[in-house]
C-alpha cells in the first residue's frame, strides 16, 4: 500500500534502518530503494544534497515517538536553479505490544500551493499599492505633480523587483515620446536625459498596441520575431531584456505609456501584474489630465484677471445672497476718483452717486440680474463732477443652478455723451438755420409763382406764355425739392417708436384724398418699430400710386408673416412698375417728377432695418413688399 501511495514516503524500523522506500520518493529524489533499502538513515543523507536538513523519521525515533513536522525545500532532481518545497511529516509506529518499532515521514509537494501563495501575496500587495497611489492622487496639486510621480515609480519599482520604471509622456500630436520621469536600481545609469524627443513612428509594432490601449509585454527581448526589428534594435542598445509597457490614459486620450525593464535577468509578467499596472496606469492618465485641466484653468484665470485688471471698463462683482461687494477693478478709481478701498469700505457709496433722475434706471437695473439690455445713467465723481456710464449685468450661477452672483460690466461713456450733447446742439443750430433759409427761398419761390400766375392769366405772345410755363413747372419743382430736404433733414434725427400701420394707412388717404380710388386694408393689427417719419413713407407711396399708376382705382394693404418679422403689402392694379425700372425707382432723382419720393420711403424704412421692393407684373399694377425683421415686429389683437 505504502509503495503506491502518491505522496513520497519512507520507513525506518526501531534501529533507523530503511525499511521502506516508494516509488514516489524514488522519482522526487532520484535515489533507487535497492541503494537504501536494509541501509541505516545515513545512507538516505549520504545521497541527499549537503544542505537537506536531517531526517524527521530519525528525530522521532530519538525523541522517542513524538510527531513531527515541518516545511523544507530541495533541489528539483531535473536539475537547475528551481526549488521543490515539501511539507514533511513523521509519526512513531508501534507493535502490537505499543513499543515503539520504527518511524514513518511523508513528504507532499507543495510547490505549486507555495507558488499560487506567493502569487496571491503579490497581488494582494500590489492591489493595495495601486489603493495607495489612487488614493494619494485624489488630493494631489499641481505643486506636489513630480515628487508624486517619481515617488511612484520608485514604489512600483521596488516592489517589481525591475531595474528601472518610468513614464513617458507623448506629444501633442502623438509623433515624439519624452521620457519625464524614471527611477533606477542601484548600479543601473539612467536614461532620462537620452530618452527625450523619441519619434513613435520609429516603433509602429509596439505603438500600436499603445494607442490602442493595449499593454504590451516582452518577457524575452532576445525573443522578438522578425517584425519588431526595430523594438529589439532599440532595446538591445538600451541593454534592456525584459519590458513591461501600459498605455497612460484617461477617457479614451493616450496621454503617454508607463514602463518598466529588467537589465540583469529576464522577468515574466503576470496577468495580474499587466491588468493592475494597466489600472495605475489610467490613475495616472486621469491624474495628468486632471492637472493639466487645472494648469489651464490657473493659465485662463490669470488671463482673464490680467485682462480685467488692465480694462478700461470696470467689473464689480456682487454676492446674490448678501448683496456684498467681493471685487472691484483697478479702474474704478479712474472711473470715479474713488480707490477701490473706498468703495469696499461704504457699501451705500455707489448708489448714493446715481444722479437723481436715473435712479429709477439704477433701481431697475439691481433688480434685473438676467436681463440682457444696457443701463446709462450718471454717476457722481469724487470731483462732484457727474460722469455718464453703460452698464450691463453678467449673471453667474452656482452648481445647483441658482444665481450666486452679479457680475456689472462698467463703460464710461461719458466723452460720447457730451459728444452726442455736441452734436444734438450742432443739428439744432444747423435745421434751425435750413428752416430759416428754407422759409425765406420758399416765400421767394412764392412769390414767382404768383406772379407768373398773374402774367398767364393775360393775353400773351404764344412763345412767351410757353416760357412762363416752363417757368412755373421748374418753380414748383423747386418748391417740392426744397420741401423735400426739409423731411430728410428730420430722418434719423430722433429716436424710433412703435407705430401701428393702419392708422398711417388711414392718415395718408385723408391728407391726398385720392378721388376715385378704393383702399383695403387687411393688417391684423400689426405694428413695426421705426423712424417717425414712416407716416412720410406711406404718404409717399399713395402719392406714387396717384401720380404713376394712371388707371389706379383700388390699393390693397396687407401683413403677412414671414420668416419671423412680417411683409406688408402694398399693391394697386394700375399700369405697374416696367421691369427695366424695378432696381431703379428707389434710387434719388429717378423718375418722370422728382424722384424723390421713393428714394426717402427707402431712406425712412432702413434706418431700423426694414427693407423694401417692388414685385409687380408691369401692366397689372405696382406690388410693394416692406420686409419688417422679427425684432422689429409686433401684433397687437
Amino acid at each position: 500500500i505504502i509503495d503506491f501511495l502518491p505522496d513520497p514516503t519512507f520507513v525506518l524500523d526501531r534501529s533507523g534502518t530503511v525499511t521502506i522506500w516508494n516509488q514516489a520518493m524514488e522519482e522526487m529524489t532520484g535515489i533507487r530503494k535497492n541503494q537504501v533499502i536494509g541501509q541505516g538513515a545515513s545512507a538516505i543523507s549520504g545521497e541527499m544534497p549537503d544542505d537537506y536538513p536531517p531526517l524527521l523519521a530519525e528525530k522521532v525515533l530519538s525523541s522517542g515517538g513524538e510527531s513531527l513536522a515541518r516545511e523544507i525545500r530541495i533541489p528539483s532532481p531535473g536539475g537547475g536553479e528551481e526549488e521543490i518545497c515539501l511539507w514533511a511529516k513523521a509519526s512513531a509506529l508501534y507493535d502490537s505490544g505499543g513499543r515503539l518499532s520504527g518511524a514513518i515521514e511523508s513528504l507532499r509537494d507543495v510547490t505549486e500551493q507555495k507558488r499560487m501563495e506567493a502569487e496571491i501575496r503579490h497581488r494582494i500587495g500590489l492591489e493595495q499599492m495601486v489603493s495607495s497611489i489612487s488614493a494619494r492622487f485624489v488630493a494631489l496639486g499641481s505643486d506636489g505633480l513630480d515628487d508624486a510621480l517619481n515617488e511612484t515609480m520608485r514604489v512600483l519599482g521596488v516592489y517589481l523587483g525591475v531595474d528601472r520604471s518610468y513614464i513617458f509622456r507623448f506629444s501633442g500630436d502623438h509623433t515624439s515620446a519624452y521620457n519625464t520621469y524614471e527611477w533606477c536600481a542601484e548600479g543601473i545609469e539612467p536614461q532620462i536625459e537620452l530618452l527625450r524627443g523619441i519619434q513613435i513612428g520609429s516603433f509602429p509594432r509596439g505603438m500600436d498596441q499603445i494607442m490602442a490601449g493595449r499593454a504590451v509585454c516582452i518577457p524575452s527581448v532576445a525573443g522578438l520575431p522578425p517584425e519588431a526589428a526595430a523594438e529589439r534594435a532599440f532595446l538591445e542598445e538600451q541593454g534592456v531584456l525584459s519590458l513591461l509597457l501600459v498605455p497612460v490614459a484617461t477617457a479614451g486620450e493616450i496621454l503617454g505609456v508607463m514602463g518598466f525593464d529588467t537589465r540583469i535577468q529576464e522577468r515574466a509578467w503576470s496577468g495580474d501584474d499587466v491588468t493592475l499596472l494597466t489600472v495605475t496606469g489610467n490613475l495616472i492618465g486621469d491624474l495628468l489630465a486632471r492637472i493639466r485641466a487645472y494648469r489651464r484653468l490657473r493659465e485662463s484665470e490669470e488671463r482673464f484677471r490680467t485682462l480685467i485688471e488692465q480694462a478700461h471698463d470696470c467689473y464689480i462683482r456682487r454676492d446674490a445672497a448678501s448683496s456684498v461687494i467681493e471685487y472691484i477693478s483697478p479702474s474704478w478709481g479712474r472711473l470715479t476718483g474713488y480707490t477701490v478701498d473706498e468703495c469696499l469700505e461704504d457699501p451705500g457709496l455707489i448708489e448714493r452717486s446715481i444722479h437723481p433722475d436715473d435712479r429709477e434706471v439704477f433701481l431697475a437695473m439691481m433688480q434685473e440680474p438676467n436681463s440682457d439690455r444696457l443701463y446709462a445713467f450718471r454717476m457722481l465723481r469724487k470731483d462732484q463732477r457727474y460722469a455718464w456710464v453703460e452698464v450691463c449685468t453678467i449673471p453667474v450661477y452656482g452648481d445647483d443652478g441658482d444665481l450666486a452672483a452679479v457680475e456689472y460690466a462698467i463703460h464710461d461713456i461719458d466723452a460720447s455723451k457730451q459728444a452726442e450733447a455736441a452734436l444734438i446742439e450742432a443739428n439744432r443750430k444747423l435745421s434751425l438755420m435750413n428752416s430759416i433759409v428754407r422759409h425765406d427761398i420758399l416765400n421767394q419761390v412764392t412769390v414767382a409763382l404768383a406772379h407768373t400766375t398773374l402774367l398767364q392769366e393775360r393775353p400773351l405772345d404764344p412763345i412767351v406764355a410757353a416760357s412762363l410755363e416752363k417757368q412755373r413747372i421748374a418753380a414748383e419743382i423747386i418748391q417740392s425739392q426744397i420741401e423735400f430736404t426739409r423731411d430728410y433733414q428730420d430722418l434719423g434725427a430722433r429716436t424710433p417708436q412703435w407705430f401701428l400701420i393702419e392708422p398711417l394707412v388711414i392718415s395718408a388717404a385723408q391728407t391726398l384724398r385720392p378721388a376715385g380710388i378704393r383702399i383695403v386694408t387687411d393688417l391684423n393689427g400689426v405694428s413695426i418699430y421705426a423712424d417717425p417719419l414712416l407716416s412720410s413713407a406711406f404718404y409717399n407711396l399713395l402719392e406714387n400710386a396717384m401720380r404713376h399708376g394712371k388707371t389706379v382705382n383700388e390699393i390693397r394693404v396687407t401683413a403677412v408673416p414671414a420668416d419671423g418679422g412680417v411683409r406688408i403689402i402694398w399693391e394697386d392694379n394700375g399700369v405697374g412698375v416696367p421691369d427695366e425700372h424695378k432696381d431703379r425707382i428707389f434710387e434719388r432723382g429717378f423718375g418722370s417728377h422728382t424722384g424723390f419720393g421713393l428714394f426717402l420711403v427707402r431712406e425712412i424704412l432702413s434706418i431700423t432695418g426694414i427693407a423694401i421692393r417692388e414685385t409687380g407684373v408691369p401692366g397689372e399694377g405696382a406690388r410693394f413688399e416692406i420686409l419688417a425683421p422679427e425684432s422689429g415686429v409686433r401684433f397687437e389683437r
